[in-house]
């Protein structure tokens, strides 16, 4: 099995990490909006996958963990497809919506997966569980935008830091 991941609104994220499937996953895969294109990813150990007729529609696959605090991390994948522009044009896209929204946006970079070069972004929002601190890997391939997001409560991102990476750079398109 491989997973997307995506950025979703909070609400729904915090709706979704509820409503895992008791089964953990190996790998994650989904059909992209284009029948011939799938992207994956390797979860972390012993996470969970969410019921997929729970997603949003560009969220094609989430993951969760546990958490001590009460709020689950999670790794999801989105797709957008038929985007007319630049990685740099989309994160000025997603730049000003965090903006609009009054999240703290930081564009870190580039970051190596498997499925090329992507861009890495970091976005602090506040959330009824407390502050919580998102970090997305963007791609764009033949038209269609790729976002790789994880998610967890700020004071706890430091412990799934190394999880979310592994998660970023095993991500594939093929």
């Amino acid at each position: 099995m491989k997973f997307r991941m995506s950025i979703i609104p909070l609400k729904l994220l915090a709706l979704l990490t509820f409503v895992a499937l008791p089964a953990t996953c190996a790998n994650a895969e989904s059909t992209s909006e284009t029948p011939s294109v799938s992207v994956s990813f390797t979860p972390p150990e012993g996470w969970h996958m969410a019921e997929e007729s729970s997603l949003s529609k560009r969220v094609k696959v989430m993951v969760i963990g546990t958490s001590a605090k009460g709020f689950p991390p999670s790794i999801n994948i989105a797709v957008e497809d038929n985007f007319k522009g630049s990685v740099q044009q989309y994160m000025k896209v997603v730049k000003s919506i965090c903006d609009n929204k009054g999240n703290t946006f930081k564009n870190l970079g580039t970051i190596k997966t498997d499925a090329g070069i992507g861009n890495l972004s970091q976005v602090d929002a506040k959330s009824a569980y407390g502050p919580l601190r998102m970090m997305h890997v963007i791609l764009i391939k033949d038209g269609t935008v790729y976002i790789a997001t994880a998610t967890a409560l700020a004071e706890e991102f430091p412990l799934f830091y190394g999880a979310f990476f592994k998660a970023f750079k095993s991500l594939k398109i093929s």
